[in-house]
C-alpha cells in the first residue's frame, strides 16, 4: 500500500509540473534563439573540446540554435568572426577578449545599435560591463598560490620560487602579481624567476632553468608557476632533474593536461588550478538567453576555482577523457 500511495504522489506531482499554466501563451525562454560562439583553438583540440560540449549541452537544453567558430587562438581572425557573426544578425554573440578592449569597441557598438546580446568568455574585455565567464587572473594567481600553500603543507619562513612574467603588462603579469601577494600576506619567503619568451613557446626550455635554480638554492620547498600550462607539464621533468623525489617540493600551475595528470599521480606536481572551460561554453549561453530574455545582464564568474590534487586526479582523469574537464 505504502508504494501504491508513494507512486500515486509522483503521477501527481509529475502531472502538476506538465500542467499547463496562465504563462503558456507566452513565449518561452528557450524558444528560437540563434547565437554565434566563438570557441578559440580547433575543433575538438584539448583546449576547446570541454568549452565545445559546455556551449552544446546549454544549447540543447534550452533550444538554441548554435553557430561555431574556430579561429586557432588568432585574435585578428577571432575580431574577423565577431563581424562575420554581426552580418548574420542573430540574437547574441558570444566572443573572445583576446583581441582587446579597443580593437572590438567598434563591434560591440554595433551589435548594440542592432540589438544584439553580445557576452564575454575565456578573456575578459575590461571596461564594457559585457557578462563575462572565464578567468579572473588577479584572483586565479591568488587562488593558485593559497592551495599551493594548503595542499604543499607551507608555512610561515618557508621559501619558494615563483616561475612567471614579472614586467608589468605581460601576459601573466596580473597572474604573478596576485600569487606573490598571498605569499607575503602568508609570511612565505619567495624569488622570483622571469620566463623567457622562448621558454613560453617550448617549455621544456624552462627545465634547465628551474634545476639549476633548485640546485642553488637548496632550501627552496616550492615552486609555482604562474599561469602556463605547458611548463605545469614539465614539471616532473624538473623535479627529476634536480634529484628530488616526489612530493619533496610542493609544485604548482595551470590547466589539465595528460602529462600534468601524471605528474599528479606520480606525486610530482602537488595541485593544478583548472579554468573549467566546460562552464566557459556552458554558461554564456544560459547569460545570452537571459539577457535577451529578460534583460538580465553584466553577469561574471571566475570559473578558475576548480583544481586537480592526489584526492581526486583519479574522478578528473576520467571526466578528462569524456572531454568534460
Amino acid at each position: 500500500m505504502q508504494n501504491i500511495i508513494k507512486g500515486a504522489a509522483a503521477l501527481a506531482l509529475s502531472a502538476l509540473l506538465l500542467a499547463p499554466t496562465a504563462a503558456t501563451s507566452q513565449e518561452a525562454v528557450d524558444s528560437g534563439m540563434t547565437i554565434y560562439f566563438q570557441m578559440g583553438g580547433n575543433p575538438g583540440d584539448t583546449a576547446t573540446l570541454a568549452r565545445e560540449l559546455g556551449a552544446r549541452d546549454a544549447a540543447r537544453v534550452l533550444k538554441v540554435d548554435l553557430i561555431e567558430q574556430h579561429s586557432g587562438w588568432n585574435p585578428q581572425k577571432m575580431l574577423t568572426q565577431a563581424n562575420e557573426a554581426l552580418a548574420g544578425q542573430p540574437d547574441a554573440i558570444v566572443v573572445m577578449g583576446h583581441p582587446g578592449t579597443d580593437a572590438m569597441t567598434s563591434f560591440i557598438n554595433k551589435a548594440k545599435a542592432d540589438g544584439i546580446v553580445v557576452i564575454v568568455n575565456n578573456n575578459a574585455l575590461p571596461g564594457t560591463g559585457l557578462s563575462y565567464f572565464g578567468l579572473d587572473n588577479y584572483g586565479a594567481g591568488r587562488n593558485l598560490a593559497n592551495m599551493t600553500i594548503t595542499n604543499g603543507n607551507l608555512s610561515e619562513g618557508d621559501k619558494v620560487v615563483v616561475y612567471g612574467a614579472f614586467a608589468e603588462g605581460a601576459a601573466g603579469f596580473v597572474v604573478a602579481k596576485g600569487s606573490t601577494e598571498v605569499l607575503t600576506e602568508s609570511g612565505i619567503e619567495f624569488d622570483t624567476l622571469q620566463w623567457s619568451n622562448e621558454a613560453v613557446a617550448d617549455p621544456s626550455l624552462s627545465i634547465p632553468v628551474l634545476v639549476a635554480y633548485l640546485e642553488s638554492n637548496p632550501d627552496v620547498k616550492g615552486i609555482i608557476v604562474a599561469g602556463h600550462g605547458g611548463i605545469t607539464a614539465v614539471l616532473d621533468k624538473v623535479l627529476e632533474g634536480a634529484g628530488k623525489e616526489p612530493g619533496e617540493i610542493a609544485t604548482s600551475g595551470f590547466d589539465i593536461s595528460s602529462a600534468a595528470i601524471q605528474g599528479v599521480k606520480d606525486g610530482y606536481v602537488t595541485v593544478i588550478l583548472d579554468q573549467q572551460p566546460y562552464l566557459q561554453g556552458f554558461m554564456p549561453v544560459l547569460a545570452a538567453v537571459l539577457e535577451k530574455k529578460y534583460g538580465i545582464a553584466g553577469l561574471d564568474l571566475n570559473t578558475g576555482g576548480g583544481s586537480v590534487t592526489q584526492d581526486n586526479v583519479e574522478a578528473i582523469e576520467a571526466l578528462v577523457q569524456t572531454g568534460v574537464r
